[in-house]
């Protein structure tokens, strides 16, 4: 069974802590999650293992009024625009098939939704396969097996986390992108390699309402989990859970480096 969550507009540090809560709280329910939801404001997210001091600006993330977050998630930096992505997180418990296949065939398994919804968008995309090891500081520039590749550029990315009980995969849809941002946020970004290597729906003409792109990307993903599924939201328990990471982990971080939120 498959719970779908459509979220709205979320705080990048309230964003990554209800994918956690999701991802933690799997073992106590009996359901898989898909959450779709955007950012406001626009948030930098960095990998688990990457170092925020030198991966990303920090005076112009603060001059931008974006917020830095951690994901609990792997791979490589991200600037998450206000109306400029839609993001999707997948948690699923290991009575999943898909939670037995290694990491790149899971990951690929699970990008079919995005790949499904941009089919049934009219883009025609495809999948990479292929995983090549970089030390590329900003996730769009990374090879993964699971992106989405239109023309050779990079629409769609994602990363994975696992334990005993659940895996939780981050994966983005882009809408717009301006490189010469991302450049002023993210270390090591060249925004002429960036056009060579990024592509968003409106470098390609495709200006669709949000309500479309969201229910392509639920059908897209029902194609991939099959049709028993139930729309709701975060159980009282998820809630609590969000309201103890962000107290002990996401806003500590944050004010550790000198923000505020």
């Amino acid at each position: 069974m498959l719970r779908i969550i459509l979220d709205i507009y979320r705080d990048p540090l309230v964003n990554m802590a209800v994918d956690e809560a999701i991802f933690r709280y799997r073992g106590n329910v009996d359901y898989d999650t898909i959450r779709i939801y955007m950012w406001r404001p626009s948030g930098v997210s960095i990998g688990k293992s990457q170092d925020i001091h030198e991966t990303l600006y920090l005076d112009c993330i603060e001059r931008y009024g974006y917020i830095p977050v951690i994901r609990p998630t792997g791979g490589g930096a991200l600037l998450h625009m206000e109306g400029g992505e839609v993001t999707y997180s997948v948690v699923l418990g290991r009575e999943n098939p898909i939670y037995n296949f290694d990491i790149q065939r899971s990951s690929i398994e699970i990008a079919k939704g995005v790949y499904n919804a941009l089919y049934r968008l009219g883009v025609e995309a495809g999948l990479s396969g292929e995983y090549r090891s970089s030390g590329e500081p900003l996730c769009y520039f990374r090879r993964g097996s699971s992106d989405i590749l239109i023309g050779g550029r990079k629409i769609s990315g994602s990363a994975q986390l696992r334990d005993g009980d659940a895996l939780l995969q981050h994966g983005t849809l882009l809408l717009k992108v301006d490189p010469y941002i991302w450049s002023c946020v993210i270390r090591d970004v060249d925004p002429s390699r960036f056009r060579d290597k990024v592509v968003s729906l409106s470098d390609l003409d495709i200006d669709l309402p949000l309500s479309k792109v969201y229910m392509e990307l639920v059908n897209g993903f029902i194609e991939v989990f099959g049709d028993e599924y139930f729309y709701g939201s975060l159980s009282s328990e998820e809630v609590e859970l969000v309201s103890k990471l962000l107290e002990t982990k996401y806003i500590p971080f944050i004010e550790k480096i000198g923000f505020s939120r």
